[in-house]
């Protein structure tokens, strides 16, 4: 990982995110892209008076002179807390905030975007459902959403990885054992068993077969009624710092929120969550094994 993409709109919650976005830029040896996205209302459909349009005109003006206020700002978050030699670029984007965040991310190949889970702002009350949801399902590499509550270190000691036993979680479980070795934690494997009969442990023993070997991982199957709590549970007694998760419309965790469990778990976690998309470990998945043939 070379590139972290960090979206912001200068609230509070945001430059929690950026915080974590320098932790991990540090470990990994990477630079950080800021982006600030604004959206202008259309008016191609409105004749407005010609003082309006000028108004209107300058909105972009206002907006880089904002933004260019803030970049010290950053640079001093970095300074204050020790991440003065990460090496960042500023980027400043027009467009709906999820389109422009997407895009930067292509066009500047990012390997990993982080952001906050919650914004303030003009972002306010949607930032969080519309906004990361979306990037969430939408990006094309792994997406690390912070809550505000969120309290670290500056170390990753701990991550978990929840499982539903999917052959979709094997390529997240492999990025995940990179990222693991990246920042010199140790990886938790996690199930909750519903079960009546307790046959979690069972399939837990033979989806962990292809890890035995690995001395950083260890598997965790917990008999719980309720996913959730279950999940919470082993958070605390494990001391996760950092849960990982596959973004499945259709999945294990949809039993449980009839919608995408990954952006629930950030309204209710304290710790930041790093969400997957099963359609680009596929992709990726698929290219490997094509290379290898």
């Amino acid at each position: 990982m070379k590139k972290i993409l960090y979206p912001t709109d200068f609230s509070d919650t945001a430059e929690n995110a950026f915080i974590f976005a320098l932790q991990i830029a540090d470990h990994l040896g990477a630079s950080v892209i800021t982006l600030h996205a604004f959206d202008r209302p259309d008016i191609s459909n409105f004749n407005l008076p010609p003082t309006l349009k000028d108004v209107y005109d300058s909105l972009d003006l206002e907006e880089f002179e904002s933004y260019e206020d803030e970049i010290p700002v950053l640079r001093d978050i970095a300074i204050d807390n020790g991440y003065y030699h990460v090496p960042m670029v500023h980027v400043l984007e027009e467009g709906a905030p999820v389109s422009a965040i997407l895009r930067t991310a292509n066009k500047n190949k990012a390997d990993l975007i982080v952001m906050g889970a919650t914004g303030a702002g003009r972002m306010e009350a949607f930032f969080f459902g519309t906004i990361s949801g979306k990037v969430m399902e939408e990006a094309h590499c792994p997406v690390i959403v912070v809550p505000t509550e969120a309290e670290f270190d500056g170390i990753i000691d701990h991550i978990g990885v929840a499982t539903s036993f999917s052959k979709d979680d094997v390529p997240m479980i492999e990025g995940l054992r990179k990222f693991r070795d990246m920042m010199g934690s140790h990886l938790h494997i996690i199930h909750i068993d519903t079960s009546a009969n307790g046959e979690g442990s069972a399939k837990m023993t033979a989806f962990m077969e292809p890890w035995q070997n690995d001395k950083k991982i260890t598997a965790h199957c917990m008999v719980h009624k309720d996913v959730n709590e279950g999940l919470e549970k082993c958070i605390e007694d494990k001391q996760i710092d950092l849960l990982a998760i596959m973004s499945h419309r259709r999945s294990w965790f949809d039993e449980i929120f009839n919608k995408n469990r990954a952006k629930q778990l950030s309204y209710q976690q304290s710790i930041p969550l790093m969400v997957f998309q099963a359609e680009t470990l596929s992709g990726k998945t698929n290219d490997t094994e094509k290379h290898g043939q």
